[in-house]
């Protein structure tokens, strides 16, 4: 059965949502997920409803390594569904996302765990957020492995370790 890649990405603000320290943050949201729905090689996204905060791929669940006290209105987070690695990597370091990471310090705590997970998943499956905070504590714990990987050490679909093919992700 053809694979996807499920890929989360987890942060944690400098200040709750509503804070002018972050509010680039929030102000550059609709230029990016209508980057990622034109991006090749983009599939579908969990959808957060902005007036309920609710996401369309279930509730949103903070991993266990998130510092106590911080509120789920200060966790960004996003999970999607792309066609390769090399895709993800594409959206993510170049344009109106790339601009964005380009500022992620001035906005969010320096991480101390990994700021992102992926992993293979059947083409019908559609993972919750149940799943993917799963993914990335066994990143956080273990380090890549075929069930939770990054770019500096990805896996393929059958599970070997794998290389990026970066100059084929420039032109996609």
């Amino acid at each position: 059965m053809p694979k996807r890649i499920a890929f989360l990405t987890f942060g944690i603000m400098k200040s709750p949502m509503g804070s002018p320290e972050v509010q680039g943050f929030f102000d550059r949201i609709g230029d990016v997920y209508a980057a990622a729905d034109g991006a090749a090689g983009f599939y579908e996204r969990s959808i957060r409803n902005v007036e309920t905060w609710e996401h369309s791929w279930g509730p949103v669940i903070a991993p266990k390594f998130t510092p106590r006290g911080i509120d789920l209105n200060q966790i960004a987070m996003t999970l999607s569904l792309w066609r390769d690695l090399e895709s993800v990597a594409a959206f993510a370091y170049r344009g109106a996302h790339g601009d964005a990471l380009s500022r992620r310090t001035d906005r969010f705590r320096k991480p101390e765990y990994p700021p992102y997970v992926a992993w293979w998943v059947d083409e019908s499956h559609r993972p919750n957020w149940s799943e993917a905070v799963v993914r990335i504590e066994k990143l956080h714990e273990r380090g890549p492995t075929p069930d939770a990987f990054s770019f500096r050490k990805p896996f393929d679909a059958a599970g070997a370790a794998a290389r990026m093919k970066m100059e084929h992700a420039a032109s996609r």
